[in-house]
């Protein structure tokens, strides 16, 4: 059986490492260490969505019909962190860094959490859904689109693999069902 959110949570996992040793820097406010943590936090989630959002999400939501609202709530976290990231990337680069060392640890200390709350959420229940609803061929071709994501040249527009989809419009199916608040 292929798993089509098993890389996912790999990568979860090295963001959850880099999240240890940003926790670490934060404690001993370690400027250059927190500039690379963030920093490389960033990088690793860009790539990261793009998988989520263009690909995965795409296609399972096509899946899970309709009646889910977590799946959208996710998108709208994605674009939370990557605002709350880029405000303290610019702070962590502030001339007045003085002023605002409360205002990083804060910041910082909100990213972390909330990045914590998204995997959990993500990991315990949309992608158990996803893999349950998911046909196996289907499954493949997300995995194809994994690897064309971080080459240069992803066209995160290009809806070409919803075309090759089964016609679901009389399956029942739907992500309350699947994590059982039908």
């Amino acid at each position: 059986m292929v798993s089509v959110t098993q890389p996912l949570i790999k990568e979860h996992a090295k963001v959850r490492e880099i999240m240890g040793e940003t926790r670490a820097h934060l404690s001993r406010f370690d400027l250059p260490g927190l500039r690379k943590s963030i920093r490389d936090i960033k990088d690793m989630l860009g790539t990261h969505v793009l998988k989520e959002e263009s690909v995965l999400y795409l296609i399972g939501m096509k899946f899970l019909k309709a009646d889910n609202t977590l799946v959208p709530s996710l998108f709208k976290e994605h674009h939370q962190t990557s605002d709350r990231i880029n405000t303290l990337l610019q702070l962590l680069y502030s001339g007045r860094l003085t002023d605002a060392e409360d205002q990083i640890q804060q910041l910082t200390f909100l990213v972390l959490e909330s990045l914590d709350h998204h995997f959990n959420e993500e990991e315990t229940k949309v992608f158990p859904a996803l893999e349950k609803f998911i046909d196996e061929k289907t499954k493949e071709l997300i995995l194809t689109r994994y690897a064309t994501v971080a080459a240069d040249g992803f066209d995160e527009l290009d809806r070409a693999p919803l075309i090759s989809l089964p016609d679901m419009d009389n399956d029942d199916s739907g992500l309350s069902k699947a994590i059982g608040k039908a």
